[in-house]
């Protein structure tokens, strides 16, 4: 995965607007605050320990990129505020998602299915991949920017690992479930986010305008 040409230069002109840094880097902060709180709960009602282990440190990873993205918005004198729901695509993929949500489950003292914690796998691969292009594009435009560089820099190494390890896990899924089962759950989660992503970049440049208008003259520190 990597970005593309035009990836970066959509960023760039992203990054040049008033608003632009600080709504980008208010995106990927919602994303790693849904992420801390769906795996953290996750963690606790998956049957297998080995997995608990895994998701539990990739809570803690969304739990920090969150800190370093409110830290970093703070700098710039930008508030944190809740996404539109139109742009908020983990939030919508994950409601969408053929499992039980994971709190729900938590607060019943229940546990995951082996197939809904293959769907939540796959649902999280599913963003987490996405991302991954999106953040190099982000971390190649920042260069004039070192200190919000680095924060990109930081998570970025942290979701290739994420990448890797749920690709395995969903693998492991794949071999202990019925046949095709993880596959039909790709595919119908994929077309999911293929949705939201027209949803997305349609709803975007109101996102954006808005994020201009609450901050038209913020300083990068």
């Amino acid at each position: 995965m990597q970005a593309s040409r035009e990836m970066v230069e959509f960023l760039r002109a992203v990054h040049a607007r008033p608003g632009g840094t600080g709504a980008l880097l208010n995106l990927i902060r919602a994303s790693e605050v849904r992420g801390a709180t769906d795996l953290g709960a996750m963690a606790d009602v998956v049957r297998d320990e080995r997995l608990k282990l895994a998701v539990t440190r990739h809570a803690a990873d969304e739990a920090r990129h969150a800190y370093l993205l409110v830290r970093r918005l703070a700098e710039m004198g930008v508030s944190p505020r809740r996404l539109p729901p139109e742009v908020d695509r983990t939030e919508a993929l994950i409601a969408r998602c053929g499992a039980r949500d994971t709190k729900r489950v938590y607060q019943e003292r229940q546990e995951l299915s082996d197939e809904e914690t293959a769907e939540c796998l796959i649902a999280t691969f599913i963003a987490e991949a996405d991302a991954v292009p999106k953040l190099e594009a982000n971390y190649a435009v920042l260069a004039p920017d070192p200190k919000t560089q680095a924060v990109i820099g930081s998570i970025l190494k942290d979701e290739h690992r994420h990448v890797t390890y749920l690709r395995d896990w969903i693998e492991r899924f794949d071999r202990r479930l019925p046949p095709g089962m993880v596959a039909a759950a790709r595919e119908r989660l994929d077309a999911v986010f293929a949705e939201l992503n027209l949803v997305f970049y349609a709803s975007f440049e109101a996102y954006l305008r808005s994020a201009d208008e609450a901050c038209p003259h913020v300083a990068v520190a």
